[in-house]
């Protein structure tokens, strides 16, 4: 908290006592969430392979594990899907074993 990772602190906070809790570790002083890096692309292009949808690489980046079996077994659903079927016919046999 005397960092600046939680926002500010509602109250002025003793230097003295931040210096002795963080040292000369520089204080946030903008919105933490600014000093990240961008990694939205990053996940887009580790998934180009799988990604139909735009939610696909929200998937990955909140549930990356998750969403590879997921993707994995969608593509596996869609190969089969496309597999030729064979030719319809069938041939039933019925034996006449008596009245």
């Amino acid at each position: 908290m005397l960092h600046g990772e939680y926002g500010t602190l509602p109250a002025p906070v003793n230097e003295e006592v931040r210096r002795k809790a963080i040292g000369d570790a520089e204080v946030i002083t903008c919105r933490p969430a600014d000093l990240l890096k961008p990694e939205l692309e990053q996940y887009r292009e580790e998934i180009k392979d799988h990604i139909r949808q735009e939610e696909d690489v929200l998937s990955y980046a909140l549930f990356p594990q998750v969403a590879l079996k997921f993707f994995e077994a969608r593509e596996a659903a869609e190969r089969k899907a496309t597999e030729p079927a064979d030719d319809g016919v069938r041939t039933l046999y019925v034996e006449d074993i008596g009245a």
